[in-house]
């Protein structure tokens, strides 16, 4: 199946609010890309997506999926997804032999070679090992995990490049839709290894301690991050401390949605945990006993730079499309 490259972009902004300290703090949940998790997928163009569990009913624990559904539904969302030029899938069943397990059917370096070059593709992905394991059976209903092995080879790698092998927990599936059911599951728990994925994050900001901090909430729900950042800047430099480290800690914010500049949210966050400390005993440069604030700004900076580091690689991976995420 052959799939024009295009990327849709959908962005959800929710909020929602909770009392911290003396000021209101409020969440707001928004959709980001993220990176594909198998490193240098931005050099795959071509892929195929194969069958390599042998046909099997079920074991005395364990319900093995029709690993053809698996390898044509996760080929369908591999090419909905728009991120490769090509995606192939074949009907052909790789093993034959159920008693050795996923490990000993694991391809060698002349047969990844030679499918690669049948199937005109730089990479594969091989559908291992797919089961459904009840923990509870109440009859018409079923609850147990769906386990997935994939293995990803790229041609010219002696080694698979990586390897899928998740497990999760679904509870409540009625009976005749366990199959279906669990087969979507271990696709999605395969995607975000192949293809950058969209996820929630979460981004905390000061809020309803003054007038100014309300006006600039209302901006901020209406959509218009100028207005709130305008507000925001007047306090920068109050003479009130805890309004400096509000207005630090929400530019950081704004600079991190609206233009993605980690470097500069990453200096307001700084400043903003610095004015948290202040006037608290310190101890090799840290609070004895951290405010809220403190805690609220600190993890926010960790998550800041894991995001910063996973936007860097967001870009090398979506140069084919010239970053247009």
């Amino acid at each position: 199946m052959r799939q024009r490259t295009c990327i849709k972009i959908v962005v959800a902004l929710l909020v929602c609010s909770a009392m911290a300290s003396c000021s209101s703090v409020k969440w707001m949940s928004v959709d980001r890309l993220h990176p594909a998790k198998m490193k240098q997928v931005e050099q795959v163009r071509r892929i195929a997506v194969l069958n390599n569990q042998p046909d099997a009913e079920r074991d005395n624990s364990a319900y093995y999926l029709n690993a053809k559904s698996v390898t044509d539904t996760l080929a369908q969302y591999l090419a909905d997804a728009a991120y490769f030029d090509e995606v192939v899938v074949s009907d052909t069943v790789l093993a034959d032999n159920w008693l050795m397990d996923y490990k000993g059917r694991e391809l060698r370096p002349t047969a990844v070679e030679a499918l690669c070059r049948q199937f005109g593709v730089d990479m594969l992905v091989t559908v291992d090992y797919v089961t459904f394991v009840p923990s509870e059976i109440v009859y018409p209903s079923v609850s147990g995990e769906v386990r997935v092995r994939m293995t990803c080879y790229r041609r010219g790698e002696i080694t698979p490049v990586h390897s899928i092998h998740n497990t999760i927990q679904m509870d409540k599936l009625q009976w005749n839709y366990m199959k279906l059911a669990a087969v979507k599951q271990a696709v999605f728990m395969a995607m975000p290894t192949l293809v950058p994925y969209w996820e929630m994050e979460e981004f905390p900001f000061y809020t309803g301690a003054n007038v100014w901090q309300r006006d600039a909430a209302v901006y901020v729900r209406e959509g218009n991050w100028e207005g709130a950042a305008n507000l925001w800047r007047q306090q920068l430099t109050s003479k009130n401390r805890r309004r400096r480290m509000e207005a630090h800690m929400n530019m950081a914010v704004y600079h991190e949605m609206t233009d993605d500049n980690v470097e500069v949210a990453r200096t307001h966050a700084e400043k903003a945990l610095e004015l948290a400390a202040e006037g608290v005993k310190l101890k090799k440069g840290k609070p004895v006993e951290p405010s809220f604030d403190y805690l609220l700004i600190s993890d926010y900076l960790k998550d800041l730079n894991r995001r910063g580091a996973d936007l860097e690689q967001v870009k090398q991976q979506m140069q084919r499309f010239s970053n247009d995420f």
